[in-house]
């Protein structure tokens, strides 16, 4: 029951290329085709009834147009045909308007009565007692089928719905949405016309509805679905490509859990809007391997971004791949501090290995030079207490890989990382007696690391050095030195020192990862 088209409008809507709107911007139908291109997806042909109220002193009037693949492809016309009858008047009669000829008006008539599924002149215009003075009724026929003979649109299944059947319908789905009502949208929008019709709209306007097979279409906003929902504001950078330079322009993200979240299903992406109108439905973005990310939803209307023409994507610019970057490290960051809220283990590891770190750059200040090594209980007690850190309370794991990014005495160059160390030690000497430096053992990519191994008898033991060097030809090599701590010689360390000892490969095994801004190494087992 909208406004109508006038016979003008009834020739342009059913011309292929035609758009009034062609220069305006930040507007839907730019190119002309969406009309044509949809109703020809769904089925062969389509026949149109429009009324439209006078205005400006003009008579209403009443048009009709056929665009039938069916008709063309059966004339074996080379040209799109549309034949189109147009009528002038009141309620009380109706007159022909004839634009060329009475035999082309009459040669009209036959060819939408044989290609329609109405039988006479007299049947269209019944059409039109349908609608009221003023709307518009578009009813397509000839249906697609799928490879099995079955129409690709689904009217069984639900009374009230249309669905699809083939690739986009998903029986588990299905299935998973009558046990989560919160998931719902998620699950079914995919083959569901009513699910995905309730969320296509950010906001509906007064008085506005969507009927579905004689149902009104419920509106939905997925922010109702969120639980622990947060607000995080977006600012586009000035400037950018197709942003204007507006720099008071930001977008609310909302963010949070799926209601159903806490059963740990794979309910995750964002519903991106584009002028009041969805254009990518749970956009998922962040694609992590194993349950990371799963239950995070958001909402949010980006006007700054170019739609694609079929309204299904955007295009792909700087502005966009910016946008996608945010949202990807907005989801990373909410899932990072909330994961365990819905049961998942605390992924506050990353954030723990970050300020453990910075905080042993801040010191190194207090570290010995790197040719000199003292034996006081405050180097011991830093060790043990940096070695702890690393450990844990339970000493059974090491933490997982975290990339935080170059830092202070992490230098990147040519694809080299290099790491300083205080001290290194020559084959067989004791702790007290360094290793003499030369112009290649000089270089900054030596790492010195203190890790727990953990003998037979359950005994633990220090490794208060470990060796590793990057040459020129990017190997590395582990010097075959290294020492023990024994942590067992309490009496030692009640007095201030600590019991060294040399530490043979024979005696433990143990293997190490120290990680670096995404580098991962590992040394060899015979060293620690």
């Amino acid at each position: 029951n909208g406004g109508g088209m006038n016979p003008d409008k009834m020739r342009h809507c059913m011309s292929l290329g035609y758009s009034a709107k062609s220069k305006a911007a930040n507007t839907i139908g730019q190119y002309g085709n969406g009309f044509k291109t949809s109703t020809m997806r769904l089925g062969a042909d389509v026949i149109v009834f429009s009324c439209c109220c006078g205005k400006d002193g003009k008579s209403p009037t009443r048009s009709i147009g056929l665009l039938s693949y069916t008709f063309l492809r059966s004339t074996g016309k080379e040209d799109i045909v549309v034949p189109m009858l147009d009528y002038e008047g009141s309620q009380q009669e109706w007159k022909k308007i004839i634009r060329s000829s009475l035999d082309d008006w009459n040669r009209n008539v036959e060819t939408i009565v044989q290609w329609s599924p109405f039988s006479s002149e007299a049947d269209l215009l019944h059409q039109f007692n349908l609608m009221k003075d003023h709307g518009t009724r578009i009813i397509i026929y000839n249906l697609w089928e799928d490879d099995q003979g079955l129409l690709e649109l689904d009217f069984d299944s639900d009374k009230h719905d249309i669905q699809l059947r083939g690739v986009n319908r998903d029986e588990q789905n299905i299935k998973m949405a009558q046990h989560y009502p919160n998931s719902r949208h998620f699950l079914t929008y995919r083959h569901s016309l009513r699910s995905y019709a309730s969320i296509l709209y950010l906001r509906l306007p007064p008085g506005f509805r969507i009927i579905i097979r004689g149902k009104d279409v419920e509106h939905h906003n997925i922010v109702n679905d969120m639980m622990l929902s947060k607000k995080v504001t977006y600012r586009p950078q000035p400037g950018a490509s197709g942003i204007p330079t507006d720099l008071h322009m930001a977008v609310d993200v909302t963010i949070g859990f799926v209601k159903d979240a806490k059963h740990h299903i794979d309910v995750q992406g964002f519903n991106v809007y584009h002028k009041n109108r969805l254009i990518k439905p749970f956009w998922r973005l962040w694609n992590a391997s194993g349950s990371d990310g799963r239950g995070v939803i958001g909402v949010l209307e980006a006007n700054f971004v170019e739609p694609a023409h079929d309204k299904q994507g955007f295009e792909r610019t700087t502005v966009l791949a910016r946008l996608e970057a945010r949202l990807i490290q907005m989801q990373k960051d909410y899932w990072n501090n909330n994961c365990h809220e819905i049961g998942y283990a605390p992924r506050r590891y990353k954030k723990y290995i970050k300020d453990s770190y910075d905080r042993e750059i801040s010191s190194k200040k207090s570290y010995p030079s790197r040719h000199k090594i003292t034996d006081s209980s405050h180097s011991d007690k830093h060790q043990l207490h940096s070695n702890q850190r690393w450990e844990g309370k339970d000493s059974k794991r090491l933490p997982e890989a975290s990339n935080y990014g170059d830092r202070k005495g992490h230098e990147s160059s040519k694809g080299k990382y290099k790491m300083k160390t205080p001290v290194k030690y020559r084959e067989g000497a004791s702790v007290s007696e360094p290793l003499s430096p030369s112009a290649e053992d000089a270089s900054d990519d030596d790492m010195h690391v203190m890790v727990t191994a953990r003998g037979a008898n359950g005994s633990s033991q220090k490794i208060l050095a470990a060796e590793k060097s990057f040459g020129k030809d990017g190997l590395h090599r582990t010097h075959p030195s290294a020492c023990l701590v024994d942590s067992e010689s309490q009496q030692d360390g009640a007095s201030g020192g600590s019991s060294v000892r040399p530490f043979m490969p024979s005696q433990s095994k143990v293997i190490f990862k120290l990680y670096s801004s995404s580098v991962s190494l590992l040394s060899s087992p015979v060293c620690l």
